[in-house]
């Protein structure tokens, strides 16, 4: 068994700062020296979102938008600077990772334990990476947990209203933080029945004002609510219609395979050996016996978990994205770390632990720089279809198994259609089948102009691309008369039903381009040249959300 007494609290904080530093520097240098992927869509869309600074937007408040524009403000409107929030964000909340988890298992080592757990897991890559709505809703989702401890295991009156506070920032980031507030209900209410044992004053909870506080907290955090209902109220409530639509709340229907969809991709995103140790953390706190149950190993799991129940749950009703349950994984992740340390304090327990420990440090120390750059594999397709001798028509192509390939190629497609514009009279315009292209395109192409998506005009309900903020600003409409008579450059995989064909005096199909990389083809896109629009007119028969 390893002897990690050297590793005195200095010296971990010494790591943890060089982790930190060596993390940022690091990942700063990997987006502004031939960084290997683009923006993604929705980062795309968010910067797009940024140019027109609002209380709130179609789909999600306005953190992500108001954070982009101050990088960008500094630094210009450049891919590093999208993702340079999320750099901070990430190095901020590995420093709540540590303080947690000094602060619950009383160990600067088992703290930074948590943190390299965090460091080799490749859906926290990612999130140190891009600039979604996850990296604030992820930060203050740890801020919250850290303040409620304050709260509860420190008697920080201060704490609840700051609790209150931070979940109301990240309200505006993510709808889901509300959520937060049901793992902390649950804890409480286990609290008031003595479920687990008070192993002093200091450590238990004073339940009336804890109760105080907590809906000092809930009414704090409500009040983070009212612009975005406020903006809501003025746009025909699109945003409530957009996430009851996308929670299967309405229009959705019952599948019981996606739940084990869910299960499945969540291995795949922490690892299979961290997901069994994670579950026998969680079922370690679950057995134990009144007497040996720790109100601080009860605390994370109750913040981990329900949230995690609820978006499983959910999922037997609509599709869940991989990175929905990611908030789950912060107190669970030091919950993993806590068990691991126990284990580690018995030869015998340990021996039984160990493979499982080493395996998931292998595993992140293997997956670490393919998560930075998927293309590495990309020169063994051939060997590897050859290997398993899959057939010539359904080979294994970069797509089915590199999730980055849809960050590729935007640049180049920028460059292409910057190229097509000059081929227009003044004036043309740069129109895409959805909003993701359309912001893709706003970005990447010289000039960075207003953009148009078009999908959501389509009159067949079958080919219609859903709403998206691109349908509630008033200079993006396609009914414009300021727009009759103008040519475009769009893009697209067809004309979809005749609507694109119908909406211009001529259509020409350009060559297509296709996205090398290392040899491979990962992807193509369609481009057109469109002459004389005559305008298009929103389907009668309402809106898909």
């Amino acid at each position: 068994m390893w002897n990690f007494l050297w590793l005195t609290p200095a010296r971990c904080r010494l790591i943890l700062a060089a982790l930190i530093g060596f993390g940022f520097v690091s990942h700063l240098i990997y987006l502004t020296d031939n960084c290997p992927i683009d923006l993604s869509g929705d980062e795309a869309h968010y910067w797009d979102w940024s140019r027109r600074l609002d209380i709130s937007y179609y789909s999600k408040g306005p953190l992500v938008a108001w954070l982009i524009r101050a990088s960008c403000a500094v630094f210009g409107d450049v891919m590093w600077a999208v993702r340079l929030p999320a750099l901070i964000l990430a190095a901020g909340t590995t420093l709540l990772t540590y303080w947690l988890a000094r602060r619950m298992f009383d160990s600067d080592r088992v703290a930074l334990g948590a943190v390299a757990l965090t460091h080799l897991v490749p859906m926290f890559v990612a999130g140190s990476l891009l600039m979604t709505i996850d990296p604030p809703f992820y930060f203050c989702w740890a801020a919250a947990t850290c303040l409620a401890v304050k709260a509860i295991f420190d008697r920080s009156a201060w704490a609840w209203p700051a609790v209150g506070a931070v979940i109301g920032i990240g309200f505006l980031a993510k709808y889901a933080a509300l959520l937060w507030f049901v793992g902390l209900a649950i804890y409480l209410l286990l609290a008031r029945r003595k479920f687990f044992r008070i192993s002093g004053e200091s450590e238990s909870a004073d339940r009336s004002s804890s109760a105080t506080g907590f809906f000092t907290a809930l009414g704090v955090a409500m009040l983070f609510t009212i612009p975005v209902i406020f903006w809501n109220a003025r746009n025909g409530w699109v945003s409530l219609g957009h996430v009851a639509k996308q929670t299967g709340a309405t229009g959705g229907g019952f599948d019981p395979l996606h739940p084990l969809e869910v299960v499945g991709s969540q291995i795949g995103v922490v690892g299979p050996t961290f997901a069994v140790l994670m579950i026998a953390a969680v079922l370690w706190v679950i057995r134990s016996n009144r007497e040996s149950r720790d109100p601080r190993a009860i605390f994370l799991l109750c913040i981990g978990l329900p949230f995690f129940t609820v978006v499983f749950l959910a999922s037997f009703f609509a599709k869940i994205q991989v990175n929905w349950p990611a908030p789950t994984y912060f107190t669970l992740t030091i919950l993993t770390a806590g068990f691991i340390s126990t284990r580690m304090s018995s030869s015998q327990t340990w021996r039984r632990w160990r493979g499982w420990v080493w395996a998931t440090v292998v595993i992140g120390l293997l997956l670490t720089p393919l998560a930075h750059d998927m293309s590495r594999l990309y020169p063994w397709l051939s060997k590897l279809n050859a290997a398993l001798g899959t057939s010539k028509k359904d080979p294994i192509t970069a797509r089915k198994f590199d999730p980055t390939v849809k960050l590729r190629g935007w640049e180049e497609l920028g460059l292409r259609v910057s190229i097509e514009l000059q081929s227009l009279a003044p004036g043309g315009l740069v129109m895409a089948e959805d909003y993701q292209t359309a912001s893709q395109l706003a970005f990447y192409v010289q000039g960075q102009p207003n953009t148009f998506a078009i999908g959501s005009y389509y009159q067949r309900p079958t080919e219609r691309k859903r709403w998206s903020q691109f349908d509630l600003w008033p200079d993006r409409a396609l009914d414009q008369p300021a727009l009759i008579g103008r040519d475009a450059i769009y893009v697209g995989f067809g004309t979809q039903g005749k609507d694109l064909a119908h909406a211009f005096a001529s259509v020409e199909r350009l060559q297509e381009l296709k996205i090398v990389v290392r040899g491979v083809e990962v992807r193509s896109f369609r481009l057109w040249r469109c002459k004389g629009f005559k305008g298009m007119t929103r389907p009668a028969h309402g809106r898909k959300l």
